[in-house]
């Protein structure tokens, strides 16, 4: 491993000429280079990347982090959970209050412009969270409120978020939009700082607050303690409060009771996988969107497929488009299942605690390893195929997994799923594991 003395600046350019041999010259060019990121580990076991654009950021997240996690495993020697952000996104020391309020558009410009309701496909599993959303948006702080939003990753409850946010700001609305997370780095910037009450000044004087993501906080007690009297003084003076989670209040076992009981006391909507003509209406409009018109076929046959949230259906929609375009090949359904092959969804549901046996077995180390915190590279692979096979063959959610597995977080989860997925692709040994494996839980 180089001696890289944990500087951040030294890792970072290391880790991009790294990258540059995995990808293509242009996306490097397009996403990687300098000045376009920055990286930086934060803690002992995340690293973040920061970005000029939210296109960028979003774009890196979803479509490169098992590359990036790959050459950061190798070079650091332990698994980092990643985490993305927009280059001064966050709020400066200073917290300058006394100018935030001139425009919305100077804090809150990380919506993304298309996030709308309009873009957004209703259907049977998310008409009711749809409705609220709108509703909310509509008249603040006087319908569900709060409103909370919770559902697996990938299934549209951002999505909704940013399109309240995109109906406030058409009306001209004084109001926040943040992830949780962000919430806890600034109101602890504000602490080390002395500056609590230009704070709290700030998310109180606002008509709306959306925050994304409240498992953020479980077992952040001090900025628990912050968000308990924001709540409280946005609610108690009528303002709008719009909160996302992926998992039920009931889940969510680290937030003090005193918080769980203010989500609980408005309304609550889920929003569940898609059902089969609302992946065929979310396809159409997403090709739609790229100026792009396909055969009911294609959308017929791409909506059969296995997925697990909406980004994995997209995904396959995108890979299918880019080889269309790079080979100059006709869009048509022998490409489709040239691809994506031609199962159908996968109605099989696995015993878990035989999936993590059969895992054990497989590789020949024992139970306990499997599911501890060992960082050791084949401990690791074993494990993420373990939860690659969970998440496909027992269609447990990421967080359900992460519990199993001492408790990792559901980002750590969807980590090792997307590796297994992406290595699959050009690995034969790792095809013929798995195989192997699920044959095995199939023929138990």
């Amino acid at each position: 491993m180089p001696n890289l003395n944990n500087n951040d600046q030294e890792i970072w350019q290391t880790a991009l000429g790294q990258i540059e041999t995995k990808v293509p010259k242009a996306s490097y060019e397009t996403w990687f280079k300098f000045p376009k990121t920055r990286g930086k580990q934060i803690s002992e076991d995340s690293f973040l990347i920061e970005s000029e654009s939210a296109f960028i950021s979003e774009y890196l997240e979803q479509r490169m982090y098992s590359i990036i996690s790959d050459v950061l495993f190798k070079l650091l020697d332990k698994e980092l959970e990643l985490k993305f952000k927009v280059l001064g996104s966050q709020i400066d020391s200073e917290l300058k209050i006394q100018n935030s309020f001139q425009s919305n558009k100077n804090f809150n410009l990380n919506l993304n412009p298309n996030y709308t309701f309009e873009n957004f496909v209703l259907g049977a599993s998310n008409e009711l969270a749809h409705a609220a959303s709108i509703a909310v948006s509509e008249n603040i702080g006087k319908t569900y409120n709060p409103l909370l939003i919770y559902s697996d990753v990938g299934l549209g409850k951002t999505h909704l978020l940013h399109a309240i946010g995109n109906r406030l700001s058409q009306d001209g609305s004084k109001f926040y939009y943040l992830t949780c997370e962000e919430f806890t780095n600034e109101y602890i910037k504000a602490i080390r700082t002395n500056k609590t009450e230009l704070f709290r000044n700030k998310y109180r004087n606002a008509d709306a607050l959306l925050l994304d993501d409240i498992q953020f906080l479980r077992g952040k007690e001090q900025t628990q303690e912050g968000f308990f009297h924001t709540f409280n003084s946005l609610h108690l003076a009528g303002k709008q409060i719009v909160i996302t989670s992926d998992r039920p209040i009931s889940s969510l076992k680290l937030l003090e009771d005193r918080i769980t009981s203010r989500l609980s006391g408005g309304l609550v909507v889920d929003i569940q996988l898609p059902d089969y003509e609302t992946r065929i209406d979310i396809l159409k409009k997403k090709a739609l969107i790229k100026g792009i018109k396909i055969k009911q076929e294609i959308l017929e046959s791409l909506s059969n497929k296995l997925y697990h949230n909406i980004r994995e259906m997209e995904g396959s929609l995108n890979k299918v488009l880019a080889l269309s375009e790079l080979t100059g090949k006709e869009l048509d359904i022998e490409l489709v299942e040239e691809l994506l092959g031609s199962s159908d969804t996968n109605s099989y549901f696995a015993d878990p605690e035989q999936i993590i046996l059969k895992v054990a077995k497989y590789f020949q180390i024992e139970i306990a390893d499997l599911k501890g915190k060992s960082r050791e590279q084949s401990l690791v692979i074993a494990r993420q195929i373990a939860m690659f096979i969970l998440r496909e063959d027992s269609q447990m959610n990421l967080t359900t997994i992460g519990l199993l597995f001492g408790g990792r977080d559901h980002t750590t989860v969807l980590h090792g799923i997307r590796k297994i997925q992406t290595d699959a692709a050009t690995n034969q040994n790792l095809r013929r594991d798995l195989l192997a494996i699920r044959s095995s839980v199939i023929n138990n």
